[in-house]
């Protein structure tokens, strides 16, 4: 189990079951813009689909808590069933308030030492061309970009970017 401080915060690992993974949920449909459109139906969903993602993936799902227990920032990932020895690392977030104190970087550490821990080769993310902030961060983090797919129900391109472990 994980568990560290990040300067006033807790980073530690968070169980799927749908109560610990509905904060991440929430907090998801909070970060990034692509999901205000949800519905209640959508949002409250959310956390299945997440648990039904890492069911039996060698997933890891990592969370960064404020001093009073709430959520602020979360990633998770999980070992890719056609590629066993990739460790996609799917999504995650940083609430408005706690960002630019390093709490995605870090979980962005814990993630990468953890899947080395697992034997991992290498881990494998997807960003969209208009997210310069994520881009920065995983070039900054050892990341090449290895190729990029389009969309066919948004605008733009997803980049795939690779990073040996």
């Amino acid at each position: 189990m994980i568990e560290c401080a990040h300067g006033d915060y807790r980073i530690r690992e968070i169980g799927l079951t749908l109560p610990e993974l509905a904060p991440v949920a929430e907090l998801h449909h909070e970060v990034l813009p692509s999901r205000v459109y949800a519905t209640a139906d959508k949002k409250a969903g959310f956390a299945e689909e997440i648990r039904a993602s890492l069911e039996g993936r060698d997933g890891l799902v990592l969370g960064a808590f404020t001093p009073d227990g709430r959520l602020a920032a979360y990633k998770l990932g999980y070992r890719t069933g056609n590629r066993r020895e990739c460790f996609y690392s799917w999504i995650g977030g940083v609430h408005p308030f706690h960002r630019r104190k390093g709490l995605y970087r870090a979980l962005t550490h814990l993630q990468h030492r953890w899947a080395l821990q697992q034997d991992f080769k290498y881990v494998e993310t997807h960003t969209w061309g208009d997210n310069a902030a994520m881009l920065i961060l995983n070039l900054q983090e050892g990341f090449i970009a290895i190729g990029a797919i389009s969309s066919p129900d948004r605008a733009g391109t997803r980049i795939i970017l690779r990073k040996p472990l």
